[in-house]
């Protein structure tokens, strides 16, 4: 099983909590600004950290 870095699981926790804390209702930008922003911090996070090379092992 591979393990998820700890910078990862960080990004994927984001999303996770940005997206639970969304209002379908109303998904304007003014009343939802932390969840839109915990997304796209947490996208960025995830994206950079999967391109970013693992270290080797001896």
């Amino acid at each position: 099983m591979k393990k998820i870095g700890l910078i990862k699981l960080a990004g994927i926790l984001l999303m996770t909590f940005g997206i639970t804390d969304l209002d379908f209702e109303n998904l304007n930008i003014d009343v939802n600004y932390k969840a839109y922003a915990s997304i796209v911090i947490g996208l960025i996070i995830a994206i950079i950290s999967f391109f970013m090379p693992e270290k080797l092992k001896d």
